[in-house]
């Protein structure tokens, strides 16, 4: 057909056509891949003796179905005639994405390695059933997390040199010439590059991680995402977010409630000075014999006594450690164990003590009233206990 032989821009439509049937079966083609890598290809992982579940073989096939297209746009160029300078473009664009998903490939293959090994590590430790399970599980995430940041950020900038250097870009003659603007890049890239530091020291030290209670400096609240350069933190008072460089947590103290299990309790219960030295040792003993009834209190640090003889009352001291599951936990057991103590002292018709005071006034010159006549007793206008 001589339709098909008409020239356009150097090309014949029929060229045109050609380039435009590979461009679309290039396309079908990956859409059927996504289908089967969704669909099919994490079968394969159930059958093997390799326990690779569908999200990890998904992450890792996906990025190379990208690259069907990608070779389907540079056959379908090979069919046109272009520009030499249009085309050397798109040969560098095309040879750049082709690195790119080179890369999201080999991080997404490392990643699922890493995440194996700690899979069949967390198996083993369930099967071997150690009392501190939990918290070996905690470590063994937060060392897969610190490995996988790590081998991202390795391959990351890997990646850039290699993408730099592909399409001709002179690195060593980039960094010659920055002279005094080099200092200055390095100068503004300090921060970012501290808290990228800040970053990894929170992953590697395990202080804390998404989803704890933390206290840091005057915030208060759950850590709800660890960021490239900052932490956001949703406060308890109000509920609302702040943002943390992840430098600051390198220098400053954290305090974490989460994995908490042990807890401390130190309560000061004032008894009025008319209960009998003997009454109180009473107390004392009832006192120990109703926490170390309690399975969760730690026998080897409870401790009851008199701690002192204060102004205006006698001060009995509880102080005792228990082991319960979370912090949380640790709120209502104090409000059940202050309840149980309340009715201890009730049983025994022992009141707690009111903080009060008895003034005696004597008058400044004691011979300007008889014996007879009462002395005025002037007081002040702020309420004051007799």
């Amino acid at each position: 057909m001589q339709f098909l032989k008409i020239n356009v821009f150097g090309n014949s439509i029929q060229e045109y056509l050609v380039s435009a049937a590979i461009l679309f079966v290039a396309l079908l083609l990956f859409a059927i891949g996504r289908s089967v890598v969704k669909r099919r290809v994490h079968r394969w992982g159930e059958e093997t003796a390799i326990d690779l579940d569908e999200t990890i073989i998904g992450r890792i096939f996906s990025p190379l179905i990208l690259l069907i297209p990608v070779f389907g746009l540079a056959i379908a160029k090979n069919q046109l005639s272009i520009n030499e300078r249009i085309s050397s473009w798109m040969d560098k664009t095309l040879l750049v994405l082709e690195l790119a998903v080179f890369f999201v490939f080999l991080t997404r293959l490392v990643h699922a390695f890493i995440e194996w090994i700690a899979s069949e590590y967390v198996k083993r430790l369930r099967e071997k059933d150690r009392g501190n399970l939990e918290e070996e599980i905690a470590n063994t995430e937060r060392i897969k997390k610190q490995a996988q940041e790590i081998i991202k950020m390795a391959f990351a900038a890997l990646a850039i040199l290699t993408i730099l250097s592909s399409v001709g870009v002179n690195l060593k003659a980039i960094w010659a010439s920055l002279g005094i603007g080099g200092l200055a890049l390095v100068v503004a890239v300090q921060e970012p590059l501290r808290n990228l530091v800040g970053r990894a020291y929170i992953y590697s030290t395990g202080i804390f991680d998404e989803g704890h209670f933390i206290i840091f400096n005057d915030w208060a609240g759950t850590v709800k995402r660890i960021a490239t350069f900052r932490t956001y933190l949703e406060l308890f008072s109000d509920m609302s977010t702040v943002s943390i460089p992840n430098a600051d947590f390198i220098k400053g103290a954290v305090k974490t409630y989460h994995g908490r299990t042990k807890f401390m309790y130190k309560w000061d219960l004032d008894v009025p000075y008319d209960i009998s030295p003997q009454r109180i040792q009473e107390l004392i003993t009832a006192l120990r014999e109703l926490l170390l009834k309690k399975k969760e209190v730690n026998s080897a640090m409870c401790w009851v006594y008199l701690e002192r003889l204060d102004a205006y009352s006698k001060i009995v001291r509880a102080w005792f450690q228990v082991r319960l599951s979370s912090w949380s936990e640790s709120l209502s057991y104090g409000n059940n164990v202050l309840h149980d103590i309340q009715l201890l002292f009730e049983s025994m018709d022992i009141p707690f003590a009111f903080p009060t005071q008895t003034l005696h006034v004597k008058s400044e010159n004691p011979f300007e009233h008889t014996a007879k006549e009462p002395v005025p007793i002037v007081l002040p206008e702020s309420d004051t206990n007799d």
